[in-house]
């Protein structure tokens, strides 16, 4: 499975599921250091996940472009 760390309080890291919407909970020690919010994770294992490099800067690079045509627009 895929998700997306929506945001990290304490010990638990709250994700979105890519594929389904699904909100789960994800402790923090299951995660790569330096694991942060918007980061996409893949689950490698029952307990672990890696950090998605290419997606997660595909998906900052996207959101950035759709950032950047917001603000145009408003001008």
């Amino acid at each position: 499975m895929v998700y997306i760390i929506d945001t990290i309080e304490g010990d638990i890291a709250i994700c979105e599921c890519m594929m389904t919407g699904e909100r789960v909970e994800i402790n923090t020690k299951s995660l790569p250091r330096g694991a942060e919010e918007g980061n996409v994770v893949r689950q490698t294992s029952k307990n672990t996940y890696a950090v998605d490099i290419k997606l997660s800067k595909e998906r900052l690079d996207d959101l950035t472009t759709r950032m950047n045509n917001l603000f145009k627009r408003d001008l």
